[in-house]
Order: C-alpha cells, then sequence, then structure tokens
C-alpha cells in the first residue's frame, strides 16, 4: 500500500501524489474553480517534479486525501 502525498483540485481534474512516485489524474464529476493560480501553479510544479509514473483514469474512483492508503 502507499500513502497520498499530496492532492491538488484543478477545477475539472484532480491530481493526487503517492508517496511511491506515482500520480493519480482523474475528472471530476462536477467542474469547480476556486483556487488561487499562484499557489495552483506552486503545488502542480512541486507535483510534476516528484512524479515518476501517471495513472490516468476516464472517470473519478478515488475519494481521498491526504494521508490516506491505497492498495493499488
Amino acid at each position: 500500500m502507499v500513502k497520498v502525498k499530496k492532492c491538488l483540485d484543478a477545477g475539472c481534474t484532480e491530481y493526487i501524489l503517492l508517496d511511491d512516485g506515482r500520480t493519480i489524474v482523474q475528472p471530476k464529476d462536477k467542474c469547480e474553480i476556486k483556487h488561487d493560480a499562484e499557489d495552483f501553479q506552486k503545488q502542480f510544479v512541486e507535483i510534476a517534479k516528484e512524479t515518476t509514473e501517471t495513472i490516468y483514469t476516464s472517470k473519478k474512483l478515488f475519494n481521498l486525501k491526504k494521508g490516506d492508503d491505497v492498495k493499488l
């Protein structure tokens, strides 16, 4: 099992960084744009630097928050 290291909400997409370097990219059921552009950019760059593998989903499969365990 791996732990969720960071979650980032990009309005219509969620980025979930796991502690093993994988990132889950999944669409949200409903778009909600409520983020600070500067903070979003900083967090997105951090996730991009730590990502070694990306897992894309065609629909929302996970409901996770920082610190949750994930069995992939």
